[in-house]
């Protein structure tokens, strides 16, 4: 039977056929829901009896518009490292076979944070539109929101007062960089490079900040808030 009282049901260690050690849990293939979400015109069906919204391999391959569910499969083995228990496991499903027979098949599932972390690694057209579509499905349930369930405003302060920090830092290297050229100090390509690169995480950090923290009242430019005048703001001051 499938645990309803944790994101990822308890399980047994298995060896699926071509897949890493991992996950597994006897179901059956009627647990498939009868309700749809859809991603662009993409219907996407939940797996039922889990706590949670869990999706096939193939329906984010789907989604992702991968020709194949291999690719999924892929990327996942070579990131395999950076997934918790509670983002994805190998579920056995019982389905219809030949001549009124059934089979029992082995499918790999994605919570929503699952599929968003696959989605990280992918490179289709769409991967950037289907995170954004995952997190509005995140935000609607409070409880599976991996931020929500982890930081408390306090900390969320913290991680705020750190984008500002990190934002400065590299404000700071972009202005001492043509100093370092003109004396032609060894490391003045590392002082080059480093802001330019950092820059778009940077920019990541303040969006998601700026979103966890739209809770807070904008009384904040007498305590440790006012880091929030320059989050959203969208610059340094």
């Amino acid at each position: 039977m499938i645990n309803k009282n944790s994101e990822a049901p308890t399980a047994l260690t298995v060896r699926a056929s071509n897949l890493p050690v991992n996950l597994c849990e006897k179901t059956n293939m009627n647990i498939v829901a009868k309700s749809e979400m859809n991603f662009h015109g993409v219907n996407l069906t939940p797996v039922s009896n889990m706590n949670g919204i869990w999706l096939t391999s193939a329906d984010v391959a789907k989604a992702l518009h991968y020709n194949s569910t291999k690719s999924v499969t892929n990327l996942f083995n070579q990131y395999s490292d950076e997934f918790s228990p509670g983002m994805t496991m190998v579920i056995e499903s019982v389905t219809n076979g030949l001549n009124g027979s059934s089979r029992r098949i082995k499918v790999r599932v994605f919570s929503l944070r699952g599929a968003h972390l696959i989605a990280m690694f992918a490179r289709t057209p769409v991967a950037k539109e289907f995170r954004r579509w995952v997190l509005d499905v995140l935000d609607q349930q409070p409880c599976q929101s991996p931020v929500a369930s982890q930081f408390t405003d306090d900390e969320l302060r913290d991680l705020c007062w750190l984008w500002k920090a990190s934002a400065v830092m590299a404000n700071r290297i972009e202005e001492v960089e043509p100093l370092l050229r003109i004396a032609e100090h060894r490391l003045a390509g590392s002082y080059y490079s480093m802001p330019r690169e950092y820059s778009r995480t940077i920019n990541k950090a303040r969006k998601l900040l700026e979103r966890e923290t739209s809770h807070v009242e904008e009384s904040y430019r007498d305590d440790d808030w006012r880091v929030l005048h320059s989050l959203r703001a969208g610059r340094i001051h």
